[in-house]
């Protein structure tokens, strides 16, 4: 037995806990099904570090989440500190980690957000690259006003250009037609917005 064999079945044991009297064999087969969850869960972990070290980080605000139909994925609208706003995705949805993403996302809409992204080729279609969310880090509710220029210049980029369509997402979510607004009134303007492939799931 190597070291790292030894280990993961001394973990095992411990979590197990004691062997009671009798029960050798009930207890043994618990802890080589406890061992083996150690070992993939260790095997899991080591990938999505691996995916931590290789994304680039940045800060952004979340303003939006979605769902795609077709892939599951969830779609993340952020706000850079540059004013610009950004679509991200998560794993798939009808995957634990891309299931978990989604909801941790949906809790955290206005809030300013430590993002760590990656850049993943797309399963059976090399040429095309998905930005994907492998983590978030929670730093609070954004407070900071949004300009009332760059707020409308976000509406009307994710509306894809369509003037009308981002006039009435602004007017719905009753924001001033002039002024700052804040992070929750431009979110609320952006929810109005219809995104093509996506639902509110």
């Amino acid at each position: 037995m190597n070291q790292r064999d030894l280990e993961l079945t001394l973990a095992a044991a411990r979590a197990v806990g004691p062997c009671p009297v009798g029960e050798e064999a009930t207890w043994a087969e618990r802890v080589r099904a406890q061992a083996i969850t150690l070992y993939t869960l260790a095997d899991t972990v080591g990938q999505d570090l691996q995916r931590l070290e290789e994304a680039r980080q940045f800060t952004a605000t979340l303003l939006m989440v979605r769902v795609e139909v077709s892939s599951t994925r969830g779609l993340l609208v952020v706000r850079s500190t540059s004013g610009e706003i950004e679509r991200l995705r998560t794993d798939r949805g009808d995957t634990d980690a891309g299931r978990a993403m989604i909801e941790r996302a949906r809790a955290l809409v206005g809030h300013r957000l430590r993002v760590y992204r990656l850049n993943e080729q797309m399963a059976g279609n090399a040429a095309r690259q998905v930005r994907t969310v492998v983590h978030l880090t929670d730093h609070g509710p954004d407070t900071d006003p949004v300009h009332e220029n760059s707020a409308k210049d976000n509406v009307l980029a994710l509306a894809e250009g369509d003037k009308e369509l981002a006039r009435h997402a602004w007017l719905d979510a009753g924001l001033p037609e002039s002024g700052s607004v804040t992070v929750r009134q431009l979110a609320d303007a952006l929810d109005r917005l219809p995104v093509a492939g996506t639902s509110d799931g």
